[in-house]
């Protein structure tokens, strides 16, 4: 037990301090994205979706966590209202849409009116 906490350490090390530049985008495994939750490094999946649900609602189909240049990102798939299938990438840490992305028309954020 304690030589597969060792290695799965070493091996999340090596994720978070590769020293490539631009590197290509590195897909977690689940039990790595348990620990980076469980250390309050990323977001659950379900707290996520939570935050997601507020700019899009929908039934998720796919999701990955993939790490790219030191950020922690979820790419989603999720099927909206009239049926179309939406892609979005969110940032891990804090359930917020990439904003150098523009949001698919189906996703918008749900403005309150005060009166």
């Amino acid at each position: 037990m304690k030589r597969l906490f060792l290695m799965f350490f070493f091996s999340l090390l090596m994720l978070t301090h590769s020293k490539k530049m631009h590197a290509e985008p590195i897909e977690l495994e689940h039990y790595q994205a348990k620990a980076l939750v469980n250390s309050g490094q990323i977001l659950s999946l379900n707290g996520t979706l939570a935050v997601v649900n507020q700019f899009c609602q929908g039934e998720l189909i796919d999701a990955h966590l993939y790490q790219e240049d030191h950020k922690w990102r979820y790419d989603l798939q999720i099927k909206v209202q009239r049926g179309q299938i939406v892609n979005l990438s969110i940032d891990a840490t804090n359930g917020q849409a990439d904003h150098s992305i523009a949001l698919p028309s189906e996703c918008r954020t749900h403005e309150t009116v005060t009166r």
